[in-house]
């Protein structure tokens, strides 16, 4: 009997450095010169275990389960049966011995060798999610002198070999403490039926930098800013540096080479294929590089979405330059931007609308649904258009306790429509990894309430704007639940503000004077806030009562808040092709409120930085 895939199961020995893949079921692992993957262990049973197939699937199963010697580990606990599910990676331990075995999707019979080859060829990896683990790939017997050092738990410390994604616990190690036994080149056991066929692989060859090994994108301890999947540290590939190594085989022929470091220096940097020390790290899914000190800090998404034209990039724009301000100012905390390369479409529009001079100068060109704010990049296999994320970092003037960084996104208002979700246009999905998710809601473009804005000379309420906002929040709770696999009438606990933007032409129906300041000694008063809140929540289920009902069915945390970019009614202007644009004016920009959503998300997820009281 066949596997349903002639190259789909494959088993690597980290010890002995041998390698098979599995064509016929059985395939035998064991001790006897009868097995299709031998191991030169005496504890080892002749036939030790099988990897078969059954009509539940690939399974591996002891052959004598109640012999004292026939015992399996996988993945840390014992077992005498387990399923081979593709595609995932099981740790094997069979007395001595101890094999990872494979279990991947279709894929030639190089790309499994390959994987197998980068497993022998590197070392031992001590606690790879832990800030604290080695940094380069250890040999076994300084895997046991780092225990000591570092007083590692054997039995809750899991090491693992090279690249693979799964390990074993010290404990498991500590069989071979006393041994000092150094693998032989791999050994290749090509279609292993009937016997091996050995062939070699030289001990100096690297995996080539087109493939990649799996990395589970649904686990791990990090999470990719730019695509939102998952990842441990371990798996991070690193951007070559060397003038020969331009052309990535994924993101095309300008970019540098990203690959998976089997070299390092004394420093702990990755060592590309020409020995040239590499400082840039890059997401094993989308292969976009990641920030500085990406590791050091958690990072917290704050979603922004709204309708196209509801002012989502002015908005942000402006929020920026007040943070840099007001956290400093008032909470004593640092504002910096994370990754000015990445960054930098944002700076300049922060730029160009607080330096202009005249509206001309200071108008935002509305974000394209695939402009400059976005990037083409892998993501589950195909290429897709993906926003790009700002990134900035926050930590105490004096302290580093509850350091952060927050990630913005300035996605075209299209991308929150009906339809525009979908694995080959995910560029919304943040909203499932959001911290915070902050509704900008455009009261402008909205017929029941603009229609009570009375007596303001604003251009806005004569523009032809069609207003979805309600379908956009209703898209934004269908997606949310679906991606996170919630019922249709559980809510997220997500921090939402619901922003009611342009607070200048509206903000007499209830009065400036009766908004009470959210900050008072350095802290949040979550009484203000919601004394504040009350009154907009208020305000709008007067008129847009179908907007509070749904945004209080996503979530449990709920808060309605004032805002304005400008803080004074827009002004019409010709553009330089003669085009009747709508923008501010920046020599009256007076911004009213706009930092204050943040504020309140921060004291949310991060109190450690903004307190709160009440």
């Amino acid at each position: 009997m066949a596997f349903a895939h002639k190259t789909d199961i494959a088993v690597i020995d980290c010890i002995g450095g041998t390698f098979a893949q599995a064509v016929n079921s059985p395939f035998i692992i064991g001790s006897g010169p009868e097995c299709h993957l031998r191991v030169d262990d005496d504890r080892v049973l002749d036939q030790h275990c099988l990897i078969e197939k059954t009509k539940k699937g690939i399974q591996i199963r002891a052959v004598q389960p109640d012999h004292p010697s026939g015992e399996m580990v996988i993945n840390g606990s014992s077992a005498n049966l387990s399923p081979l599910k593709r595609p995932q990676e099981y740790s094997l331990q069979i007395g001595r011995s101890f094999l990872i075995i494979g279990a991947a999707k279709a894929t030639k019979a190089e790309v499994l060798q390959r994987w197998g080859m980068e497993i022998r060829n590197t070392g031992w990896i001590i606690n790879k999610s832990n800030a604290a683990s080695a940094s380069r790939p250890l040999a076994l017997q300084e895997v046991f002198a780092a225990r000591d050092a570092m007083a590692l738990d054997p039995d809750s410390t899991p090491v693992f070999k090279g690249g693979s994604q799964v390990g074993f616990y010290l404990r498991q190690l500590m069989i071979r403490e006393d041994a000092s036994h150094v693998a032989a080149p791999m050994a290749v056991v090509e279609d292993a039926v009937d016997a091996p066929v050995a062939t070699r692989v030289e001990e100096g060859d690297v995996r080539p930098p087109d493939v990649t090994r799996f990395v589970d994108s649904e686990i791990g301890d990090f999470g990719c800013p730019t695509c939102w999947l998952r990842f441990d540290s371990g798996d991070v590939m690193h951007v070559a540096v060397h003038e020969s190594l331009f052309g990535d085989p994924l993101l095309g022929e300008e970019h540098m080479r990203r690959f998976e470091a089997t070299r390092f220096n004394d420093r702990g940097q990755a060592l590309d294929e020409q020995g040239v020390p590499c400082t840039e790290i890059a997401c094993p899914h989308c292969r976009r590089t990641l920030p500085p000190g990406f590791f050091d800090d958690p990072h917290r998404i704050f979603s922004i979405v709204g309708a196209p034209q509801s002012g989502k990039s002015y908005y942000l724009t402006v929020l920026i330059k007040l943070l840099q301000t007001t956290l400093f100012k008032k909470f004593g905390i640092v504002f910096r931007d994370a990754d000015p390369t990445g960054n930098a479409p944002l700076n300049e529009m922060k730029s160009h609308l607080f330096s202009a001079q005249s509206p001309a100068q200071a108008f935002l060109t509305k974000t394209q649904l695939e402009g400059e704010m976005y990037e083409r990049l892998p993501r589950y296999d195909k290429m897709v258009t993906l926003p790009k994320p700002f990134i900035f970092s926050l930590s105490g003037a004096d302290t580093d306790e509850g350091a952060c960084s927050v990630v913005f996104y300035d996605n075209a208002g299209e991308h929150f429509q009906p339809g525009q979700d979908s694995a080959n246009s995910p560029g919304a999905q943040h909203i499932a990894a959001s911290d915070a998710i902050f509704f900008l809601f455009d009261p402008t473009i909205n017929p029941d309430f603009r229609a009570c804005i009375t007596g303001a000379d604003d251009p806005q309420l004569s523009s032809h704007v069609s207003d979805q906002q309600d379908v956009i929040l209703a898209e934004t709770e269908v997606r949310m639940k679906k991606l996170l696999g919630y019922g249709r009438r559980e809510r997220v606990d997500t921090p939402f503000a619901v922003i009611v933007g342009k607070c200048d032409a509206w903000i007499d129906k209830i009065g400036v004077d009766k908004f009470r300041d959210p900050i008072a000694d350095g802290r949040i008063d979550l009484g203000a806030i919601e004394e504040n809140s009350a009154h907009v929540r208020a305000l709008m289920e007067e008129y847009c009562p179908y907007i509070v009902a749904n945004a209080e069915t996503i979530s449990s945390d709920v808060t309605y808040f004032a805002s304005s970019a400008f803080g004074h009614t827009p002004v019409t202007f010709e553009d330089d092709k003669g085009i009747t644009r709508i923008g501010p004016d920046p020599t009256k920009i007076n911004p009213m409120f706009v930092e204050v959503p943040t504020l309140w998300a921060l004291s949310r997820i991060q109190p450690e930085l903004v307190p709160s009281f009440r």
